[in-house]
């Protein structure tokens, strides 16, 4: 059974998809919603509304239907195409429109699809994306590589504290090595940002609590210590806690303190509203 692929004329994301199965040989049936697909596709979108992502911008295109499985996007599309699911951490939804594409994090757990991952990439960036990645330090080896091919116009290091307790937080261990080759990495970039994420963490005794201010300037530290620069664009983002855990948000006057611990080693900090 062929593919059935929903597109829009005049969609780049949707000729890159195409371009892709074109490449590869796929054979799939394409209907421009714009156009004769119109009525097949409202048939269709009746059927499957709660699996299709509408956007505040409307539905996203392209849309593909494998007989079973709807991929929507043109970065989950191609993971799929690429590898079905074995791709799902690398690639997510994108939340950008206008020639970006983000939901591309090098951070995965299981990083052996990593050059996939990098293909992919690849393939976006060659015909015509830009491309915005996120990191948190893993996978350095990967980072090393897109860096070195030109294959990221914008990375968001999303930075969870100091070095130490990268494990408690992410439950992925992260030697303090690999994170200052990460963040070393970073100012590479043509366009970069590391965002200090102020989370809720489980503490030795079982307990729950925000990042302080003094681990936050601990990690603050280290991005200078890895970097040897202390003027980086820096901010401060607060993190709602899990539903279950029974903990207020941080209010927006409990951030000038951890601004005020973070500048005398990044001095551009700032708070991400």
């Amino acid at each position: 059974m062929p593919f059935t692929l929903f597109s829009a004329a005049g969609c780049l994301r949707c000729k890159i998809v195409k371009f892709y199965m074109d490449d590869h040989g796929m054979v799939y049936d394409d209907h421009d919603i714009k156009a004769e697909g119109k009525d097949v596709f409202n048939g269709f979108y009746r059927k499957n509304r709660p699996d299709i992502f509408r956007g505040g911008e409307g539905i996203e295109f392209p849309i593909l239907y494998t007989g079973e499985k709807i991929k929507q996007g043109v970065g989950e599309i191609l993971a799929f195409l690429k590898a079905e699911d074995k791709l799902i951490e690398f690639i997510k939804r994108s939340d950008l429109s206008h020639g970006w594409i983000s939901g591309l994090n090098i951070s995965a757990k299981d990083a052996s699809m990593g050059d996939n991952f990098i293909e992919i990439l690849g393939y976006l960036k060659t015909h015509g994306l830009l491309i915005q990645l996120e990191t948190d330090g893993h996978n350095a080896f990967l980072l090393e590589t897109i860096i070195m091919e030109n294959l990221v116009d914008r990375l968001i290091f999303q930075l969870r504290g100091p070095a130490e307790l990268y494990e408690t937080i992410t439950g992925f261990p992260l030697e303090k090595e690999e994170l200052c080759k990460s963040l070393c990495l970073a100012g590479k970039s043509p366009e970069y940002q590391i965002i200090l994420s102020i989370s809720c963490i489980p503490r030795p005794d079982g307990q729950f609590s925000y990042l302080s201010p003094e681990e936050a300037t601990s990690a603050a530290a280290l991005v200078e210590q890895a970097t040897g620069s202390k003027r980086h664009p820096f901010f401060i983002k607060g993190v709602a806690p899990p539903p279950d855990l029974d903990i207020l948000p941080l209010p927006l006057p409990a951030f000038f303190k951890y601004r005020t611990a973070c500048r005398p080693h990044m001095v551009l900090a700032e708070i991400l509203k």
